[in-house]
């Protein structure tokens, strides 16, 4: 719980000033822990400002703005063990210098949290010969935490899509899994 504590604060610190505070979801998001029931997640999230899009019995889907920009987020749950990975997308705010700011924002706040996250490029595979940027970090062996910059997302009048959202960050636990 310190580390998330740590965390939001950290990002808070290194965030643009000019990220005007909607109602944000980035609190709820990032402190919610492995093992959270369906309920409990699905609440915290809504007081926060998210909006439910499928409820599910193992999977949730809400819409709502990470550090002001708009975002969807997912979660996946263990029959009987809870909260096992969430995931964030962040849309496009249509300028490449600001999606890219909250990427190296993200990156630092994680890299100061879990050490370096060792950023390497991948292919894209919704555009051939492009690339995107990927850290991945394991805070423990159960835990992966990944975050994907793909700046041919960076668009202008971005979509509904998950491809045309350049910033995704992903946390699963893997622990019940086997």
């Amino acid at each position: 719980m310190r580390k998330i504590f740590l965390f939001v604060i950290l990002f808070c610190l290194i965030v643009p000033e000019n990220l005007y505070a909607l109602s944000n979801s980035s609190d709820a998001f990032m402190s919610l822990p492995f093992g959270h029931s369906f309920t409990r997640t699905k609440k915290r999230m809504e007081n926060s400002g998210a909006k439910t899009l499928t409820p599910r019995e193992l999977t949730l889907s809400m819409e709502g703005y990470f550090e002001g920009f708009p975002a969807r987020f997912l979660f996946g749950f263990h029959k009987k063990k809870g909260l096992k990975s969430k995931a964030l997308y962040i849309q496009s705010s249509g300028d490449k210098i600001k999606d890219n700011n909250l990427y190296l924002n993200l990156q630092k706040a994680h890299n100061s949290i879990y050490g370096t996250g060792n950023e390497s490029p991948v292919m894209n595979t919704r555009k051939a010969g492009k690339i995107m940027l990927r850290n991945i970090w394991t805070p423990d062996r159960y835990t992966t935490i990944t975050l994907t910059y793909n700046p041919e997302a960076t668009i202008k009048f971005p979509g509904t899509s998950m491809n045309d959202r350049p910033v995704h960050l992903i946390y699963k636990y893997e622990k019940w899994d086997n």
